[in-house]
């Protein structure tokens, strides 16, 4: 049961293999095979979430569901929801319609076989819907989902679709008439400040921090973090990736013959996930001792019904 005391979140996990889509990035032929590294990270996340009393969504990819098909038993046991995060991984806005459909039916299909469930949430590889593809929410709800959780007003998102200021869910209005709700990711809308950032105070007037992604986590001191989380609109969305959990380091493990360049940008990848990794369980901890954190289908439910309940 939710404490109403304590404003609420939405916990997500991007269920990806890291490995295979770096594999990928640098044209490894093996990429679509197993990483080394994925049970144990979602044993770790596992563990962390029981220990929280937190239920999360998980948004499943494909690919990785299909080369570790025993990985999502546990995650249903544990009283998680099994949400949709496509089957390639690969950006909606660089899909046609008809591309996007397949790409949806195609890990639907793997996830209600392994899930024993059809997923009513989906997240966009990268955030990818774009003010290019908002044809990307019609298709969505003709292929039966409910509820998206793909818009994050991030600077670092070129032509993200731009959200209420409330950063509140939302429904979306469809040409057909079909309803689909919006679940944005936590992003912190600054006055005029200078806030500590990064070990520098800098002057943030007006800008848009995001806080809800645990790769963010690393740059912000906590008491800042969990400020900026109650300014984000409730109930905002939290979203990690398994790798940011993972209790050993991060190794790309590229295979023989990687150009020096390729394994350069490895090199600088694989800094990038261990400063997240790092930190994130002890903010997360953090975030629980604040917030009550519940998975997204859970709110649906809750203002769905509410919606019903006024037409």
């Amino acid at each position: 049961m939710t404490d109403p005391s304590r404003p609420t979140l939405l916990l997500s996990v991007d269920f990806e293999d890291w490995h295979q889509l770096v594999r990928r990035r640098v044209g490894a032929g093996n990429w679509l095979q197993a990483g080394p590294a994925l049970e144990r990270q979602t044993h770790a996340l596992l563990a962390l979430f029981d220990e929280l009393g937190a239920r999360a969504t998980f948004f499943v990819l494909g690919i990785t569901a299909r080369a570790h098909p025993h990985l999502l038993e546990p995650i249903v046991a544990r009283g998680h929801e099994i949400g949709c995060h496509g089957d390639a991984h690969l950006p909606v806005h660089a899909q046609t319609p008809q591309e996007f459909a397949h790409d949806l039916r195609a890990a639907r299909a793997t996830i209600e076989e392994l899930a024993g469930r059809a997923p009513l949430g989906y997240r966009a590889p990268a955030f990818s819907i774009t003010r290019d593809c908002v044809w990307a929410y019609r298709v969505l709800a003709q292929e039966g989902f409910a509820y998206d959780a793909s818009q994050h007003d991030s600077p670092r998102i070129r032509g993200r679709v731009v959200t209420p200021a409330s950063g509140a869910p939302h429904p979306l209005e469809l040409p057909d008439g079909g309803t689909l709700w919006e679940f944005p990711v936590a992003v912190w809308h600054v006055g005029g400040a200078r806030l500590p950032v990064g070990g520098a105070r800098l002057p943030v007037g007006g800008a848009r921090l995001p806080v809800g992604g645990a790769s963010y986590w690393q740059l912000l001191p906590t008491p800042l973090l969990l400020r900026g989380l109650r300014g984000s609109g409730s109930p905002a969305g939290l979203y990690l990736h398994p790798n940011e959990l993972d209790p050993q380091p991060l190794r790309a493990a590229l295979p023989p013959g990687a150009r020096v360049g390729t394994r350069a940008h490895a090199r600088l990848r694989e800094a990038q996930r261990n400063g997240a990794r790092r930190r994130a369980p002890s903010v997360l901890r953090a975030i629980a001792r604040h917030f009550a954190l519940i998975p997204y289908g859970e709110a649906h439910a809750r203002l769905d019904g509410r919606a019903a309940a006024r037409s």
